[in-house]
């Protein structure tokens, strides 16, 4: 009888599944987008936005997964799911109380997920990556280790808003009640294992270093730190410690049983950030940088023992090697910035924004952009800032040039930044993500890394991840030899660098810093 393999994703806009079979093949991929598919929640693009304050309603990725299942249902593979695993938006959390534990550990198969879990959460609201409001909790915490270095050293990045530590911060001293209501505390990762388990589950290592809780070195949480985000309590409200890629959790509960036809023996491993499922999706090697174009923009690589953070970039525990880690760059401002420009310069239209990008010049002839549409990570700074001959204009004087300026001012940065995180021996570029389907935008990225630029077949890069997690756990050997049997990890070459522009783009390094300096400094 064949085996199959479920990943989950649990994205900002999302909650998508990937089923893969012992050969890795993908057999059946479905998705729910929160907006069209849960419209009773009011999200736009997944959430809730008040001006730096943003969240998701809990209770929305749970009527997601009641959805999801429902669908699940009616294929004839969910007998012989043999392990379930995924991924899920980095940092955010969800607050659980007493009574809603217990709902969840005695759930009837007659009733749906959302049903049971309603009156669960002790916060309604859960806090995303996307939130920009804890800075005085960042500064606490940095302060609390002698800066954000040593934060940083000891944690793998400095204190960082959309953190998990630095929203537990903000509720602890904000909303006292509901944190002294709360029992439990997920991420969205383990959020996902936990629906599953029936039980609580704890977070992997790799989704626990982007919390600023987390020892890098030891994968355990440090209590100091923890007392300082959330008090005593604290640790008991996290249950348990970090767990690496591979371990199995336990069986699926009861409930999927009887209510989907799921194999009693259908295990749960621990779920992940999407960032690293991404990585495990494309059996990331030394000398590959992926280049996520999402909601957010990511780059990863892989770095091994000895690595060091820096304050601008993360060093986080690696999914599968427990002796790796893996290297992130992180910006707030992707897919929705680049609609925004396309809205206001292009017409709304993809077309039109795509002969723009191919036909004009920005860098090329001074006109540089810096678009931090919505408050950015890299670099700490909010607001549209553009430069024509080095001055500070309003708009560029033909205006349609932001469309390339916005896409090369969003690669110079990350070319630049990434050689300073040590990444300077890639030696090709695997680009994932929605905005990763226009072979124009990764032409500009391939122009100004100097680099070919592939492209992984088959887009859901978190929830394959998720899959390949699953069956990992239930092998008898390392990932390697697990990806070398079967590779899932087939890529097209999509464009290979016009070095002419490259060395162009190169000759523009020191301008690009030095007007990026202005503009954080005029934000």
């Amino acid at each position: 009888m064949q085996n199959y393999y479920l990943g989950l994703d649990l994205s900002t806009q999302q909650l998508k599944c990937t089923l893969i079979n012992e050969a890795h093949d993908i057999i059946w991929e479905n998705s729910v987008n929160f907006d069209k598919d849960l419209p009773e929640f009011m999200t736009r693009h997944g959430a809730i936005v008040s001006d730096n304050v943003v969240t998701s309603p809990t209770l929305m990725w749970v009527k997601a997964m009641d959805l999801l299942m429902e669908t699940l249902k009616e294929t004839p593979y969910v007998g012989s799911i043999r392990g379930i695993s995924g991924a899920g938006q980095q940092h955010g959390s969800v607050y659980w109380s007493k009574s809603g534990m217990n709902s969840l550990s005695t759930l009837d198969e007659k009733s749906t997920l959302a049903d049971q879990l309603k009156d669960a959460f002790a916060i309604n609201q859960s806090p995303i990556w996307q939130d920009a409001s804890t800075t005085a909790e960042c500064r606490a915490l940095e302060e609390l280790v002698g800066g954000p270095a040593e934060l940083a050293k000891l944690t793998g990045s400095k204190a960082y808003e959309r953190f998990t530590g630095n929203q537990i911060a903000k509720i602890y001293r904000q909303n006292r009640n509901a944190f002294d209501e709360t029992t439990r505390i997920n991420l969205v990762s383990s959020f996902l294992a936990t629906l599953l388990l029936g039980e609580f589950s704890p977070v992997d290592a790799a989704d626990g270093s982007g919390t600023n809780m987390m020892n890098i070195a030891s994968h355990k949480w440090d209590e100091r730190l923890l007392k300082q985000c959330g008090g005593e309590d604290l640790a008991e409200k996290l249950a348990k410690q970090p767990v690496e890629g591979g371990t199995v959790l336990g069986n699926i509960s009861d409930y999927y049983v009887k209510r989907y036809g799921f194999d009693a023996e259908c295990k749960i491993m621990p779920f992940t950030g999407d960032n690293s499922a991404t990585l495990v999706s494309m059996n990331l090697k030394e000398g590959d940088c992926v280049v996520s174009l999402g909601t957010s923009d990511t780059v990863l690589v892989y770095l091994k023992k000895g690595a060091a953070s820096t304050t601008e970039s993360h060093l986080m525990a690696h999914p599968t090697d427990p002796d790796g880690f893996m290297g992130m760059l992180c910006y707030k401002n992707g897919s929705l910035a680049r609609e925004f420009i396309r809205d206001e310069y292009a017409e709304s239209n993809w077309d039109l924004f795509n002969d723009y990008l191919i036909n004009k010049q920005a860098v090329l002839n001074d006109c540089i952009g810096f678009y931090y549409w919505m408050q950015e990570i890299i670099p700490f700074a909010k607001g549209i800032h553009r430069f024509e001959k080095n001055k500070d204009v309003n708009d560029f004087s033909d205006k349609t040039v932001n469309v390339k300026a916005i896409v090369e001012s969003q690669f110079m940065s990350m070319k630049i930044r990434l050689g300073r995180m040590g990444g300077n021996n890639v030696k090709r570029i695997l680009a994932s993500g929605g905005a990763a389907a226009n072979p124009h935008i990764l032409q500009v990225l391939s122009n100004i890394f100097g680099l070919p630029v592939y492209r992984q077949k088959g887009m859901n890069g978190a929830s394959l991840g998720g899959a390949l997690l699953a069956k990992f756990a239930l092998q008898n050997k390392s990932f390697e030899e697990m990806m070398a049997e079967y590779s899932s990890t087939e890529m097209d070459l999509i464009c290979e660098p016009d070095l002419t522009k490259h060395k162009e783009y190169l000759n523009h390094v020191t301008q690009f810093t030095n007007l990026e300096a202005s503009a954080i400094h005029n934000k």
